[in-house]
């Protein structure tokens, strides 16, 4: 990866109660803000016939039919037999693409709350770095338990796009090795990220090369298409290569923070892991999110394909 400085605003990190909570729909911390446009700081390159091909195999109705697998459950709170079941659905479908497929316990009531890990060993020399992408599988409707929570955007979105991406990348030679997680726990206060992060021995936190996490990818909140990428210092190399994908592959409108807040990239960014959040733009005014109006008819299709476009081939570029 290029060390390319991206500087999109003051470094410096929020703490309190937006940090480590899942819910971030009409919030965001004060020190946030501005947020700065990176169209001026990673310019469009000429496209890799090879990614672009890649980037043709993305299909949105096979996301489409992922999205609505996910959100038909009436919810998939961490503690619920619907979260066990879309987890065992997630399971057998990254297995079917050809990952190895294990889990981790994640400590949260009702004994059904796991992390979803596939794998994918690459081809290079050994110790090999290492590429995550990562999502929240969970939901929640903050009126209670019982409440429907079909959490299309949030986090279906992200969810059916790791199960995207990872079908895109199934066949395709690799150096590094390639992780695909879906964390549970998330809106809870990121038990699954945190657990996991808790658990990587030091040999395996070094491997990491980066981390893309993908949080509420399909809600469209601005006049253009756009895309928020949120990290901090540690990421500024990641958020460049994200911007730099953005501009060459797709048509999105990029903003950048460095102030990351309540989603699975906090956890790594505290231990110091290159981790970036992309996530549609302007988050905080969708205010559909945690309630039964997170129904799949509200979820940007188009706004979500290009998301994935950037994503599919920042990948791309990282695990080759």
């Amino acid at each position: 990866m290029e060390a390319t400085p991206v500087v999109p605003t003051t470094p410096s990190t929020p703490t309190g109660p937006h940090r480590h909570g899942g819910c971030r729909t009409g919030h965001r911390p004060p020190a946030a803000r501005p947020l700065a446009s990176a169209a001026s700081r990673a310019e469009r390159v000429a496209p890799d016939p090879d990614v672009v091909a890649l980037l043709g195999t993305l299909s949105r109705d096979a996301f489409l039919a992922d999205l609505e697998t996910l959100a038909a459950h009436h919810t998939r709170r961490s503690e619920s037999t619907g979260f066990d079941e879309v987890a065992t659905w997630a399971q057998d479908a990254l297995a079917d693409a050809g990952y190895t497929v294990t889990t981790q316990p994640v400590p949260r009531g009702g004994g059904h709350c796991r992390n979803v890990i596939a794998d994918r060993p690459g081809s290079g020399e050994e110790p090999r770095d290492v590429v995550l992408v990562t999502a929240h599988l969970d939901s929640i409707n903050l009126s209670g338990p019982a409440e429907p929570a079909p959490g299309a955007d949030d986090n279906g979105s992200g969810s059916a796009g790791l199960l995207a991406l990872a079908r895109a990348l199934a066949d395709r030679p690799v150096v590094r090795d390639l992780r695909l997680i879906l964390f549970g726990g998330e809106e809870e206060g990121l038990f699954g990220s945190v657990a996991y992060v808790a658990a990587l021995p030091d040999d395996e936190r070094a491997r990491i090369r980066a981390v893309l996490n993908m949080d509420m990818i399909g809600g469209r909140n601005t006049p253009e298409p756009g895309v928020l990428l949120e990290g901090a210092e540690v990421s500024q190399d990641v958020i460049y290569a994200l911007a730099r994908a953005a501009a060459t592959y797709t048509d999105l409108a990029v903003t950048t923070s460095l102030h990351p807040f309540n989603s699975d990239h906090v956890p790594f960014i505290d231990a110091g892991i290159p981790a970036v959040l992309t996530i549609e733009a302007d988050d905080s005014a969708n205010a559909r999110p945690h309630t039964a109006a997170d129904t799949v008819a509200s979820v940007d299709l188009a706004l979500a394909m290009e998301i994935l476009r950037m994503n599919l081939a920042f990948v791309t570029e990282q695990i080759r």
